[in-house]
């Protein structure tokens, strides 16, 4: 609403022609004309010097709009203040919530719990085999894409138990919930998200997802006292030699699969496992009994030493872990003829659990008392490898 003393008017200010200079409406607010050039400007004196702050041109400023920015300078001289110091403190705050609200946005965009997830796996994967790595980075990939999307602060477990619901049922689903938390810890840690009760931790999943701790489920294994049938029974393609070898060595499938020549010694007497292929992340020294050492013989013909001994139908690839499974009975799985080792070991061959346990490559003891016991019984395990192939292909068994 106009005053008694404003003296412009819209019908004036819309003429063609005003002639340059300024044109006062009143209460220090003036037009200031020059040529086609109109402008706003509020005149006052701050501290005894004359001051002009612009406050817009006409007519994208209309006359309402300049009178209502000239009373709020007003507003801040009757405080005390400057009126254009207030104002550029005013854009410099704008300004600094706008890159805030930037910043968050950039933040959250980085901090997506698929990049989170990518930092984590890049940090650790030199202490994982290469199966870990290429597994946890399948579960991003196939069961975690849109959820990888969410920034790591905005993650509930609700959210994780959407996302994990269709797998929950499966040997995967208790898997990628743990992966999930393992991240948000990483995450935690790093300080890319607030500090908080870990939404993944599978106490608060249960609350959403049925509880699946009752439901654990191992490899089955062939009975100890089938496998000698078993295996004098698998026949001469590589696959069978690959398989009756991974059962002699009682070592996971992979490790058979994928050795190399180069891992064996001169002799065939002795198989060291390197450290990036196994799952202690140590050598891992196998003794080769003479019934393992005649399977290598068999298929060893002047072999380039970075050649597989069980090479796969595919040039430089090795068997499919499925071709061992066609070769086994159903309901039993390559890697619980370990389990059918160790009932051997303990039950017929009256040898240790910690024996047996030495020969399938777990690690015994505290990380402390395996830095000073760092014999890894060799020939204590070469006479419980012996025995084993004896019992595996006695006579008439």
């Amino acid at each position: 609403m106009a005053r008694a003393s404003n003296k412009l008017t819209d019908t004036w200010l819309k003429r063609a022609k005003i002639g340059n200079g300024i044109h006062g409406d009143g209460d220090g607010l003036y037009l200031r004309v020059q040529g086609d050039n109109r402008s706003w400007v509020y005149i006052y004196s701050h501290e005894g010097k004359r001051r002009e702050m612009g406050i817009g041109a006409y007519p994208n400023v209309g006359l309402a709009d300049a009178r209502g920015r000239a009373d709020e300078a007003r507003q801040v001289r009757t405080g005390g203040g400057d009126p254009i110091v207030a104002r550029d403190a005013a854009r410099v705050a704008e300004q600094a919530s706008k890159a805030a609200v930037r910043l968050a946005a950039d933040t959250d965009a980085a901090n997506t719990f698929a990049k989170v997830a990518g930092q984590f796996i890049a940090a650790k994967e030199r202490g994982w085999t290469h199966d870990i790595t290429t597994k946890y980075k399948g579960y991003v990939r196939n069961h975690l894409a849109t959820f990888g999307q969410v920034p790591c602060g905005d993650i509930t477990t609700g959210a994780i138990c959407d996302a994990i619901k269709d797998v929950w049922d499966t040997p995967t689903g208790p898997y990628v919930r743990s992966f999930i938390e393992r991240v948000l810890d990483f995450a935690m840690v790093k300080g890319v998200c607030p500090e908080r009760l870990n939404p993944a931790r599978i106490i608060a999943v249960r609350h959403v997802l049925h509880d699946r701790s009752h439901e654990t489920k191992h490899h089955e294994a062939m009975p100890y006292q089938d496998v000698p049938a078993f295996v004098q029974g698998l026949g001469d393609t590589v696959a069978a030699h690959a398989l009756a070898f991974c059962i002699l060595t009682a070592t996971r499938q992979r490790e058979t699969r994928e050795a190399t020549w180069r891992e064996f010694d001169a002799d065939l007497t002795l198989w060291t496992i390197p450290k990036a292929r196994y799952k202690t992340r140590l050598d891992h020294r196998i003794p080769i009994s003479e019934a393992a050492r005649a399977l290598l013989i068999d298929l060893k013909s002047n072999r380039d030493p970075d050649s597989l001994v069980f090479p796969g139908e595919r040039k430089g690839r090795p068997l499919s872990q499925h071709r061992f499974q066609t070769l086994i009975p159903a309901g039993y799985k390559p890697h619980g003829f370990r389990t059918s080792f160790v009932g051997w070991a303990t039950k017929v061959g009256k040898f240790s659990d910690d024996m047996a346990q030495r020969c399938l490559g777990h690690l015994i003891g505290t990380e402390v008392s395996r830095s000073y016991d760092r014999d890894d019984r060799l020939d204590e395990r070469r006479v419980v490898h012996d025995a084993w192939a004896a019992y595996l292909f006695a006579a008439n068994t």
